[in-house]
Formats: structure tokens, sequence, C-alpha cells
């Protein structure tokens, strides 16, 4: 394993890990809740006002997955993800100077929101599909997992500068940790594919002479992948899922503190224990998709987040709140493995940054209403209770969804020579 994991494949998977880790969607989902609730107690904004910002970010990154698929097949994976990290250490710098002004704090917010966008999961997806295949789970997911190491960190790194230099001190600290570590890093171990003409091309992260000859990279155009059911079907899957999370992790604080008697410091390491329990969800994900049908490990996940909602809906202790977030974490880890891989699969490799920029634009159309939908529903009701009982319920939808897809487009090669020596 040691001599495996220096073969450049398995290289980008650890590049891409370290860009994703403290990308925008880690410190977004893990530190937005503590470095606005410190902003609010400052200036006296209302969870509303907050939750605005909220809406803002996912809208703006919504917005920029729209735009991320032209230059991602232009510029490749590596070039893109280190211009998308430079930029994003720029928007924390000009976050960090917002004075009392929603106005100047809803504009970085849109900011950190639409360069941020290609410091996640999407900038990384093409360089490993184009490099694994049978273990393209595996590698999707290892690479995703460091999201949940990141979001392990960020609220307990977040809590702690804040508490002792303030919010602004820890916006300054993030903006220079993905100057001087995350853009060196993976501008040396990302590569976007085996080198032209190498024969070894997809035979999972290693780069070896093969007699096999090269395959160009299947795919379909847009007008084809928009016609069809399946796309569809998984647009609004991950809308609901997406609306379904993020109602929850923006207002984490807001949530559990109606719910019990929990400090700022209970509800950092609540929200450590999901980023642990996504770590490794994230790695069983990746493992299961390369040993059973997408749609039977969507379910699962979908499941888990019903589970979640549930319990936070009861939980009035913290152990149960604990639960919850260790169930969320597994829930919400499949979000990054299974839209690449689905992607690549129903669509073929040379489709995936085109497909993954558009579920994760439905993803993030959802994630634009959780919030605001989510507090706008406990003000109506008076409780947190209500809404969290409706997101387990509408759970159902992506359910039927997932169980009416159909076969893979692009099957593994391991799938095409089996049903090959069986016909």
């Amino acid at each position: 394993m040691a001599r495996q994991i220096m073969d450049p494949g398995w290289k980008v998977v650890i590049g891409s890990g370290i860009g994703i880790s403290f990308g925008a969607a880690p410190i977004f989902t893990a530190g937005f809740a503590h470095l606005t609730g410190a902003m609010a107690q400052d200036y006296g904004w209302s969870q509303a006002e907050v939750a605005r910002g909220a809406t803002i970010v996912l809208s703006s990154t919504m917005v920029a997955y729209l735009f991320c698929a032209w230059p991602l097949d232009r510029l490749g994976s590596r070039k893109f993800a280190l211009i998308s990290i430079a930029l994003f250490a720029v928007s924390l710098a000009i976050m960090s100077q917002v004075g009392n002004s929603l106005l100047q704090f809803y504009l970085a917010a849109a900011l950190f929101g639409f360069v941020g966008a290609g410091t996640n999961v999407v900038s990384y997806a093409k360089a490993i599909s184009r490099w694994f295949d049978q273990r393209r789970g595996l590698a999707l997911g290892l690479a995703a997992s460091a999201q949940a190491g990141g979001s392990f960190i960020v609220p307990l790194a977040a809590h702690w500068i804040i508490e002792r230099y303030g919010w602004s001190a820890c916006l300054l600290a993030f903006a220079a940790f993905e100057t001087v570590v995350c853009l060196p890093l993976v501008a040396s171990l990302v590569a976007d594919g085996p080198p032209a003409g190498d024969p070894a091309s997809k035979n999972d992260g290693q780069q070896r002479p093969s007699m096999d000859t090269e395959v160009p990279e299947a795919g379909i155009s847009a007008a084809e992948i928009i016609g069809t059911p399946t796309f569809w079907k998984l647009a609004l899957c991950f809308a609901v899922i997406g609306m379904s999370f993020y109602a929850i992790a923006p207002n984490v604080m807001y949530i559990l503190k109606r719910r019990g008697d929990v400090t700022g410091a209970d509800v950092a390491w609540i929200q450590a224990a999901g980023a642990v329990a996504a770590l490794f969800g994230r790695i069983v994900v990746g493992h299961l998709l390369d040993r059973l049908h997408a749609r039977v490990v969507g379910i699962l996940t979908v499941l888990l987040m019903a589970l979640s909602a549930l319990l936070n809906a009861t939980a009035d202790a913290v152990a149960p709140m604990v639960v919850a977030s260790i169930l969320m974490g597994f829930s919400i880890s499949g979000e990054a493995d299974l839209m690449p891989y689905l992607a690549g699969r129903y669509f073929g490799t040379r489709s995936v940054s085109k497909v993954f920029s558009w579920l994760l634009f439905a993803f993030c159309i959802g994630a634009a209403i959780g919030p605001v939908a989510f507090v706008w529903l406990s003000t109506l009701s008076d409780s947190v209770v209500l809404p969290l009982l409706l997101l387990a319920a509408v759970q159902i939808v992506p359910v039927m969804l997932f169980l009416s897809l159909g076969r893979y487009r692009t099957p593994p090669k391991r799938a095409q020579s089996l049903a090959i020596a069986l016909t």
C-alpha cells in the first residue's frame, strides 16, 4: 500500500483532498454559524438576518456552478482549482473587514460563495474520474472525505480563535492557511490525467504500460443530457437533499439552543462529531459505490438524513444531539461521492464536469431555500420541531426517485468484461 499510494493517481487524490478539506464547503457548513454568531453578537443582528447571509452564500455558489464547466474543460482541474483557492483566500480577507453593515456582509457573502465554488469537489472530480475506473468510487470517496476532516477542525479552530482574538482574526487566519498551505500543495500534487499519448489510462491510479488500446473518453452532448429523464430525476433528488441539509447546518446553533441547554462549546463538539462521521462515511460510501448500485447507496444516505431530523426534533440533551449529528454526517457524506459518480456512470467521463456542475446547481437551489424556509417555519410555529418533522417526511421524494433510476450507461470495465464473457 505504501508503494501504491505514491502512484500518480493516488497523488491526485491526496492533492484533491487537501484542497477540498479547507475549501468553501467545510468553512461554510462548519464555521459559518460560529463566525456569523460572533458578528451578530457584536452588531446586534437577528437570526433571520444571519440566515439571509447563508442563503446569499448558497445562491451565489449556485450561480457559480452554472459557469464552472466551461473553464474546467478548458483550464483543467489543476489550474482551475489554484485560481479558485487564491480568489477564495481574498474573499475571506474581505469578509474579515466587514463593519456594522448588513449590505457589506451580504456583498462579502456573495463573493465568498461565488469564488468558493471552485474550491470544492467539482474542481477535482474530472481529474479523479480520468485516473480511476473500477476504484473510482473509492478514489472520489477518499478525496471527498477530506472535507469531513476540515469540518472537524474548522468549528474547533473557529471557536478557539474567535474566543481569543475575534471573528475578524479567524477569517484572516483561514485566508492565510489557504494561501500558505493549500495553494502550494494542490499545485504540486494534482494532475489532470495521464500524460497525452500514454497508453496507461484508467488503470486505477497507476501509470504503467498497458497492452490495451486507449479508448476515447465516453460522454454525450449537453442537449442529450438535458433530454434524459435520468438527469431530471437526479437533479430533483439532490435539490431535496441540499434543502434538507442546509436547512439545518447554518441554523444548527439556533436549533440546538431551542431544543436544550447547550453552550457554544457544546455545539462545536456536536458539529465535530458529525464531521468525524462524515469523514468515515465518505470512505464507506465510496467503497459501497464500487460494489452496489448507486441508487441503493443513495437511498441509505437519505434514510439516515430522515432519522437525523427525527432525532433533532425529539432531542433535549447533548447525547442524542451528538447521535443526530453523526447520522447527518454519514448522510451528507454521500452527496460529494454520489454526484460525480452518477455523472460519470450515466453520462460518461467526458461529461463529468458538466453534469456534476448542473447537479450541484440543483443541490444549491434546494440549499438556498433551506435556511430561510426553516427559520420562517420555526417562527410561524414558534418551534423547531415542526420543520424538523417535515424535513424527515420529505425524504420520501429522493427515495422514490433513486428507486426509479435505470442501469448505468457506462458501467465499470470489470462489469463490462463480465457481461461480454456471459454473452
